[in-house]
């Protein structure tokens, strides 16, 4: 108990003044949490590739791409950084392990930095504010579906992938996110038609949690509990993030319409 609150108090203002300091900061922050979150995917997905080094950097090219580059620069960093990994497994040569590596690498690309860099051009298209403010909404998603299950309980919504989760906790993280969206599009943070604002709500409550049951069924086949320990009860980066990792693109796009 006393770990999460601990982390919540700490990392909640560090991650704002981290977004709303300017591009730089932003990019510092997006990079760390890339480069630890891909390093938990490897662990759930290939133990035994060795640290996704090439992964890691190419995150970061992916991320410098979006920062310094808009949109065009976003997917031509995506786009070399496959290129400069189909290269690398060909140098390997016939190991047994190239297409296996060219899949989950490639996979973990478009998970993790694509979706990130995607959330930095709404930084720099929008400003720190909103970016703190979508994850603000993703937050309270998370944490309308803990308090509402826990409390309400009742049919599982997944139960092979994640029989903690509920349906009535489901509904409770959509109510939960779009009470948060109307109360920040009543202050102008989210300066969005009513319209738009139901399109963002659904969104996020719909696809968020379809993310978390993602990473759910990648941590179940993996028989791992968390990703990870960094966070100590609150278990691992890629648990943190993972209700947002789905959403880059669908937020960049409702927000830029």
């Amino acid at each position: 108990m006393w770990s999460r609150l601990l982390v919540i108090v700490i990392g909640v203002p560090l991650v704002y003044v981290a977004l709303t300091a300017g591009e730089l900061p932003r990019f510092v922050l997006f990079g760390l949490v890339n480069v630890l979150a891909q390093a938990e995917l490897f662990r759930l997905l290939a133990p035994e590739a060795g640290p996704p080094l090439l992964e890691a950097v190419g995150g970061l090219v992916i991320l410098f791409g979006a920062a310094r580059g808009g949109e065009r620069g976003l997917l031509l960093a995506f786009a070399l950084t496959v290129v400069a990994l189909a290269c690398l497994i060909v140098l390997r040569g016939l190991d047994g392990k190239g297409s296996q590596r060219f899949a989950i690498g490639t996979a973990s690309l478009a998970y993790i930095p694509l979706s990130l860099g995607f959330f930095l051009l709404v930084g720099r298209g929008h400003g720190g504010l909103v970016l703190f403010a979508l994850l603000a909404t993703i937050w309270a998603l998370d944490i309308g579906a803990y308090a509402v299950g826990m409390t309400l309980r009742g049919p599982p919504l997944a139960p092979r992938i994640s029989p903690k989760k509920t349906i009535a906790g489901a509904v409770g993280g959509l109510t939960a996110t779009a009470l948060v969206v109307w109360a920040f599009g009543q202050t102008r943070v989210f300066d969005l038609s009513p319209g738009q604002q139901v399109g963002l709500a659904l969104a996020i409550g719909v696809l968020g949690q379809v993310a978390d049951l993602f990473e759910s069924v990648l941590k179940r086949e993996a028989r791992q509990k968390d990703s990870g320990a960094l966070l100590g009860a609150h278990g691992g980066i890629l648990d943190r993030i993972d209700s947002l990792l789905l959403l880059g693109p669908v937020v960049f796009l409702l927000l830029s319409s």
